[in-house]
């Protein structure tokens, strides 16, 4: 799986964000010309993503960047992992990886708020996602939570992944998705019902 190096970044969310980005974009193209069908699988394995080998399959050297120093080793070890269970859970959900713009905003906390309003349950599954204290209690809530998803911004999903395993993280990402459910769920209850 080959991904071009990111641009030279100052944080490392901007790393994970730009190489999740160019990783999944990559793979969805080749995977409509029917190309790479077999990376789909390996990441749709059960392997945990602080696996080094996935690490390498993936070329995740690229988090370092172009220039400068690069990341240290506990940075590099958290970008990596942060990046390999995002692009796991795109290969096991299904759902496509849509970059977030101001037209169309693919974040976890809004999805799941367009998801709730189907399915409320999906509420109950967000809180308890919001309650979880380590990545590997998170991520199993994760694809359960977005199974009617259409879209979402996979690379933020990453760098905030990358977050939630830095000191505090967990509390300001669950802080982020948890306002950012709530502003797209005012959103949808102030917007007029669509006209038959």
């Amino acid at each position: 799986m080959t991904t071009p190096a990111p641009q030279s970044t100052s944080r490392p969310e901007d790393a994970v964000r730009a190489v999740t980005d160019r990783l999944l974009t990559g793979l969805q193209a080749r995977l409509a010309r029917a190309i790479d069908r077999g990376e789909k699988a390996t990441l749709s394995r059960n392997d945990p993503p602080g696996d080094p080998g996935l690490w390498l399959s993936l070329r995740l050297e690229d988090l370092h960047g172009s220039t400068g120093p690069g990341l240290s080793e506990q940075d590099y070890v958290a970008a990596a992992t942060a990046v390999t269970a995002a692009a796991q859970l795109w290969a096991r959900t299904d759902i496509p990886h849509a970059r977030s713009t101001a037209q169309r905003v693919t974040l976890l906390g809004h999805v799941v708020a367009r998801i709730a309003r189907d399915r409320p349950a999906a509420e109950e599954d967000l809180a308890r996602a919001l309650r979880c204290h380590t990545l590997d209690e998170l991520l199993p809530r994760l694809r359960p939570l977005l199974r009617d998803a259409t879209r979402l911004d996979f690379a933020q999903l990453a760098a905030d992944l990358y977050t939630w395993q830095q000191p505090e993280g967990p509390h300001r990402t669950t802080q982020q998705w948890a306002t950012a459910y709530a502003r797209a769920k005012n959103r949808a209850y102030r917007a007029p019902a669509p006209r038959p």
